[in-house]
């Protein structure tokens, strides 16, 4: 991802120009060029401040490569993907970015990284995709000495039991990626939310997160089964049973936990059999008040597909405008 905003540099997706013309003259913005980020080398950051013999001790702990301070893996942690993180990035300001980055392989190294945190008051915040709009992923020092970007993109693994349609997945694996592997082998999570592409296994678990189909496959929190967290006081494992009514679950602790209490490094989630056939339609209301009974009919009668989107008119109207095509069946669909 770009360390300035959303996508890949090698795949732009260009605005039409009656798009453009439709966003400017909505927001209400002059005829000119848009903004270019500055380039790298003109972002202010901050010197790496980790006390003297924790870089040493990282490096012993995960690797002399897994441990960044050059400026570009220090610039892509700095922030999420808030608008103000945004702003502040294409602004050229990056002076809050991590001290350190740091890359573990496995959860025994999280356990090592955290110990030496904790000696030397070295704050560490849990990096999956970096896709947060919520300041998950700043990181603060809170009067601490300094602090790391813990990237978990070395905890990739996937292993899955047919029989009981389960998942164990490490907590750095991508969704995208995750799901690419699942439905090679004829299953899926069916969890895809906005940061799809980015965002992490383990960063769904820690979010709580909601998928575009979550009315069919359930939001996260409704498909873990299991997990492991690593703590700077011991490690918390929760093992995939069937339901308990044994008092409370540490497993809801855990969900939606934004990193608080530890580092997850890995989930056991629900997975399904691919769908047999895929159908999508299309269908127009008089209103948004009408859309949202039929919607409501749906859900009464248990018959809600596992997407169901109602845009109301102003999202309707820039939408039909930007993909404007004039084809019969659109001229039919306008009128």
């Amino acid at each position: 991802m770009r360390w300035w905003g959303w996508g890949e540099p090698p795949a732009p997706v260009e605005l039409s120009r009656a798009g453009e013309a439709l966003i400017r003259s909505e927001l209400g913005l002059p005829d000119a060029p848009p903004q270019v980020p500055p380039a790298l080398d003109d972002v202010r950051v901050s010197e790496p401040a980790l006390p003297a013999g924790a870089e040493d001790a990282l490096r012993d702990a995960v690797g002399a490569d897994n441990v960044q301070l050059d400026r570009v893996a220090r610039v892509r942690r700095a922030a999420g993907r808030s608008y103000p993180d945004l702003f502040r990035l294409r602004s050229g300001d990056a002076s809050n970015a991590p001290d350190a980055v740091v890359l573990p392989g496995s959860a025994e190294e999280v356990a090592a990284v955290l110990a030496i945190c904790g000696r030397e008051r070295i704050a560490v915040v849990p990096f999956g995709g970096g896709t947060s709009v919520v300041g998950g992923v700043e990181p603060l020092r809170d009067g601490l000495e300094a602090a790391i970007a813990l990237d978990l993109c070395r905890l990739d693994s996937l292993t899955t039991d047919r029989d009981s349609l389960m998942a164990t997945i490490g907590a750095g694996l991508s969704g995208r990626r995750a799901e690419a592997r699942l439905q090679g082998r004829g299953l899926t999570l069916g969890h895809f939310p906005q940061s799809f592409e980015y965002g992490t296994v383990g960063g769904y678990v820690a979010t709580r997160s909601a998928g575009q189909a979550s009315t069919g496959y359930g939001r996260i929190d409704k498909l873990v089964l299991g997990l492991r967290l690593v703590a700077p006081v011991g490690e918390l494992v929760v093992k995939p049973i069937p339901a308990s009514a044994a008092g409370p679950s540490l497993r809801e602790l855990i969900v939606g936990s934004e990193g608080a209490f530890g580092v997850i490094t890995e989930a056991t989630l629900s997975v399904r059999p691919l769908p047999r056939a895929r159908r999508y339609e299309g269908w127009s209301f008089r209103s948004f008040a009408a859309g949202c009974d039929a919607f409501r009919a749906l859900e009464h009668e248990h018959a809600a597909p596992d997407v169901a989107r109602l845009p109301d008119e102003e999202e309707t109207r820039p939408a039909m405008a930007m993909s404007a095509r004039g084809s019969m069946t659109e001229r039919a669909g306008r009128a």
